[in-house]
């Protein structure tokens, strides 16, 4: 038994140095050839060390005017959007009503536009009702607080008085 594991052992190690050895040679034949390329490559290390690198400082003010520039651009856009989407407050709303004549033709209509005063008017009346909505939920919880400490007195007498 001990003689088959050994005669094993011994095989594999004499089939694994017989395919080694092409492939070592392969191998060496391409060193040569990366040798040749990593000379070509020094030369162009050498000329990028030339050229220097930015320092953190200017890397980092760089970083800081791009993120400037980018965020001022883009409230630009998104202003523009927006006051696109209004009206001129002195330009006067028409609404013209013509029947169709034809019931089968479709016609679209610009998209309806408000002025920034009618904006206002509609933001104010939704944030009183919010602040009146507010109030009386505020009022409803501090009146269920009061109860809720009545019945913690009572509930706290009641059980210390068991002790006593």
């Amino acid at each position: 038994m001990q003689h088959r594991i050994l005669f094993q052992s011994l095989l594999i190690c004499v089939i694994t140095v017989c395919l080694s050895f092409p492939l070592q040679k392969s191998i060496d034949a391409k060193s040569i050839k990366d040798e040749v390329y990593s000379r070509v490559d020094e030369t162009e290390l050498r000329s990028k060390r030339a050229t220097k690198n930015p320092g953190f400082f200017r890397t980092l003010f760089s970083v800081i005017y791009e993120q400037w520039n980018d965020t001022k651009n883009t409230f630009g856009t998104v202003n523009q959007l927006i006051n696109d989407n209004f009206l001129p407050e002195n330009e006067p709303v028409t609404e013209t009503t013509t029947p169709n004549s034809n019931p089968n033709v479709t016609t679209t209509e610009a998209p309806y536009r408000i002025t920034r005063t009618e904006l206002n008017k509609i933001l104010r009346r939704n944030l009183r009702g919010l602040q009146r909505l507010f109030q009386i939920e505020l009022q409803d919880a501090l009146k269920q607080s009061d109860q809720n400490y009545i019945e913690f007195r009572k509930n706290a007498s009641r059980e210390i008085s068991k002790f006593l």
